[in-house]
Formats: C-alpha cells, structure tokens, sequence
C-alpha cells in the first residue's frame, strides 16, 4: 500500500536505492531528505522510546545496522540519518512504518484543514466572529434526532452494538443529537463538549426526558483521563474541527468496550458556500477535506473500520429563521448593509437540502 508516499505492508521490508533521493520496493518510493519524511521518521524514532518500533539503516556489503537513537529531537536531526546518500537499504519494522502512516496521513488532513482558514484580514473586518455556535441550532438538531421514526445508520449501528442498560459517550455531545435516542432506550449517557452553553442544552433535554445523563466541560481529548469508559462512544459531525484527527479516534477508541461510532459528512458542512465566499470576497475555497480524507486517517491507526455512505434532508439555513440572511451574513463576515447581496446569492445557489453523510464505526 502507498500512503503519504511511503510503502506500508507486512512482513520485513527491504527498501533497494532507485532514482536519487529515493528507496524503492516493488516499484513503491520512499523519498528521503523531505520535510515530510523528516518528521515521519523523528515521529518514529521518539516512539522507540516508549517501546514502539525502531527504524535501522543498513549499507549493503557491510550489513551494519545503525539504529535510530532514541535521543533524536528535531527533524533536522532525522534529515540528516535520511539523507541521500545515507545508505544503499534501508529496513524499517512493521510497528515503526505504522506510527508513519498516522503521521503523514494526519498532517495532510490538518494541512487540508489549515487551508480552510478564514484568511486574517476577512475575520478583522467582520462585525461578528463567523464562528460562534448558536446553542438554539443544536437544539434543534436534537429535537429533530428525537422525533426521526427511524434510526439513521449511526443509530444502528450504535444500537446494534449496546447491551441492555449499557453506556454511551457522546463525543462533542452538542445538544444530544447523536445520543438522545439512545439514553431515551435506557442507556447512560456521558456528553462531553467544550462548550457549556451547549451542555446546558444537552442536560436540559435529558432531563425533559427523564434520561440518565452527565455533562462534562472541555476539550477532547484533554478530559479523556477524568471521563470513564463506556460500551459505545459515538461523535457526530466533530472531525471536521479535529486537525489531530488520529489521536483525537485513538483516544476515542481507548474509551469503548465495544464500539466506536462517527458521523461526518461527505464534504466540509460548509462546502455549498464556495459561491458566496467567491462573489463576496473573491476567495476560491478548497475543495477538500472529505470524508474519505478522513477515513484514510482512522484506517491507518488499525481500525477495522465499516463504512456506510447514505443521504439525509437537512435545512442547512432556517427559512423560517426572521434573519435568515443575517445568520448566513455572520458566517461569511460580510456587514449586514450588504444583505441584499447575500439573498441573491441564495437565490442563485440555494442552500441545500439534502447532505450526503457518511458512518465510520469499529468494534473495541
């Protein structure tokens, strides 16, 4: 498998010199010397120091391994071992190569993140921060959760994998939209999110419900090690704010004794808006990250991840809303004496109406 640009299979792996600048196995390149490849094998090398796999470059003829020191501290440090013309093979371990992997794949996916910035100049000159979550929106998302007559596909395959009486945490909890349904059934819910204005709305509904539940304030997983483990962990619509996404699951992973469950969409939830950020400031958006950005990131840190792709009625702005074109006006920080322009670009890009999602789940 080529991922980042590096070779990953199983079994010993023997890497022959090709081009200059290059290893090569079964028509598969390593490059050496790059950044990436730097701090791919810096990354690699601190993890011999908590036990994890050893990197070792051979020269041909002379066999002599020389392994990676488990002192090494910057990538330059690494560069330098890395460098062309550093050894004519090089061997690297299977748990060595893995740590790699995580590591190229989750800075691309924070590079594709980091593009998705509002560029400094536009967020200074807004009246309003774009940024700021409206606690009546997640209710509502809730609300509409708890009165769906069938379980989306992250309801079943949560359920489908939660015992009689068992327990949930919910993962960026929101108002509760991805584990209402649940405790409502009888399960003990954790939600855990960094907002408190929001677990208010999520405790406020538990208890409407007269469902067992627990709020706990910060930022995951910073809180990891005071919130206990549960039988499923379930996080909706959160990855696309996670630029360490691999040790944002990883963690989530260590916290499930059966199953670990998220939602995300396709595309960024605020794709659809590239035509109103182009007319409004003259900015082309980037096009990624995706879910399968994101897949790419779980699936290299060992999940035995299941995928299901399905398609939902969403009202991404609230027509019913009396400042519809207000709200949306915020998120793109235009001043509010330009709202005519914004309702004309809804009215020739209308948001959408339906979203393609996709459900990530693995069992513990």
């Amino acid at each position: 498998m080529l991922t980042g640009g590096l070779a990953l299979r199983a079994g010993p792996r023997i890497a022959r010199r090709g081009a200059p600048n290059e290893l090569r196995e079964g028509g598969l390149a390593v490059r050496l010397g790059g950044d990436e490849c730097a701090v791919v094998l810096a990354d690699a090398a601190r993890n011999r120091a908590k036990g994890g796999g050893a990197l070792h470059l051979e020269r041909t003829g002379l066999v002599r391994s020389v392994g990676w020191r488990a002192d090494l501290r910057s990538p330059r440090d690494a560069h330098a071992i890395a460098a062309p013309g550093a050894c004519d093979t090089c061997l690297v371990s299977d748990d060595a190569m893995a740590t790699a992997d995580v590591v190229v794949q989750e800075r691309r996916w924070a590079d594709l993140l980091g593009r998705l910035a509002i560029p400094a100049e536009i967020l200074e000159s807004a009246e309003e921060s774009p940024y700021r979550f409206d606690p009546a929106v997640f209710e509502a998302a809730a609300l509409g959760a708890l009165d769906r007559h069938m379980d989306s596909a992250a309801d079943r395959a949560a359920r489908d994998a939660l015992p009689p009486g068992g327990s949930v945490l919910d993962v960026g909890v929101g108002g509760g939209a991805a584990s209402l349904r649940l405790g409502r059934d009888g399960a003990r819910l954790v939600g855990v999110d960094a907002s408190r204005e929001l677990l208010e709305v999520f405790s406020n509904l538990a208890s409407a419900g007269g469902i067992d539940a627990t709020a706990v304030e910060g930022t995951w997983p910073d809180v990891a090690a005071s919130v206990p483990v549960a039988d499923v962990v379930v996080c909706h619509n959160v990855v696309y704010n996670v630029p360490a996404l691999g040790a944002f699951t990883r963690a989530l992973g260590r916290h499930a004794t059966a199953r670990v469950v998220i939602e995300l969409t396709a595309e960024h939830p605020l794709a659809w808006m590239r035509p109103y950020w182009r007319a409004l400031h003259g900015l082309d958006r980037p096009d990624g990250p995706t879910a399968d950005d994101a897949i790419a990131v779980v699936a290299a840190t060992g999940a035995d991840l299941h995928v299901e792709r399905s398609t939902r009625s969403v009202e991404v702005v609230d027509g019913a809303h009396p400042d519809a074109v207000g709200q949306l006006a915020r998120r793109l920080c235009v001043a509010r004496d330009r709202d005519g322009e914004v309702a004309r670009l809804m009215e020739e890009h209308p948001p959408p109406t339906t979203r393609a999602v996709v459900t990530l789940w693995w069992d513990a």
